[in-house]
C-alpha cells in the first residue's frame, strides 16, 4: 500500500473512479509489474507468471474461530462481547466453552453443543424460549410447597404472647404500662 500511494497516487488528482481505475491499472502494467522488486528482487510479472496461484473463486473462505471459557450465570445467559446469550438452565453455575465464528456463537458443555445464537449487539440480551423450558406454567398455578409451620430447632423459645397492638403504641409514645 505504502508503494502504490507513493509512487502512483502522489501528487495526482482524478475527476471520477473511473479515472483513478484507468490509472491505476496503467501503472500496474507499464510501471509496477516491470519494476525489480525490493524484496525477491524479481520483476512481479515474472514472478506471477512462474507461480502457480489459486484463483479466488475456488478457495475456501479464511475461517475465523475464537474459544473463549465462560461460566453460566444464574439467569442461564452467558456474557459474550458485551451481549448476553441463553442456554438451557441446567447447565447454570457450569463453565461453557464458547465457540465464536464470523457469524454467530455456538456453547458446549463437555464437547456437547448445548446452544447456537448469531452475534448480538452490544449490551443485547439473545433469549431463546426453549431454554427455560420447565421452569414456568404458562396460564396455570405452580403448586408450591406450603412453608414450614414448626421448626424443632427452636422449640426452646417457648410460645409467643399476643399482645394487643394498642398496648405497644402507648408505650412508643411515652405513656407507660407494664407488659405482662
Amino acid at each position: 500500500m505504502k508503494y502504490v500511494k507513493r509512487n502512483a497516487l502522489a501528487g495526482r488528482r482524478f475527476c471520477s473512479w473511473e479515472d483513478l481505475n484507468g490509472w491505476l491499472e496503467r501503472w500496474s502494467v507499464e510501471v509496477a509489474d516491470l519494476r525489480l522488486h525490493g524484496t525477491t528482487h524479481e520483476r512481479p510479472l515474472e514472478r506471477f507468471a512462474r507461480e502457480q496461484l489459486t484463483p479466488l473463486g475456488s478457495r475456501p473462505p479464511y475461517r475465523y474461530e475464537r474459544v473463549q471459557m465462560r461460566r453460566v450465570a444464574t439467569d442461564a445467559l452467558v456474557a459474550v462481547g458485551a451481549a448476553r446469550y441463553s442456554v438451557p438452565v441446567k447447565y447454570v453455575g457450569l463453565d461453557v466453552s464458547v465457540q465464536e465464528s464470523a457469524a454467530h456463537f455456538e456453547f458446549f458443555h463437555q464437547e456437547k453443543l448445548i446452544a447456537r445464537h448469531p452475534k448480538a449487539a452490544r449490551h443485547c440480551v439473545v433469549m431463546d424460549p426453549g431454554h427455560y423450558a420447565g421452569l414456568l406454567q404458562v396460564g396455570g398455578r405452580i403448586a408450591l410447597a406450603a412453608p414450614p409451620r414448626f421448626d424443632p430447632n427452636f422449640a426452646q423459645l417457648g410460645e409467643v404472647m399476643v399482645r394487643d397492638l394498642a398496648l405497644y403504641e402507648a408505650i412508643s409514645q411515652g405513656e407507660g404500662g407494664g407488659l405482662r
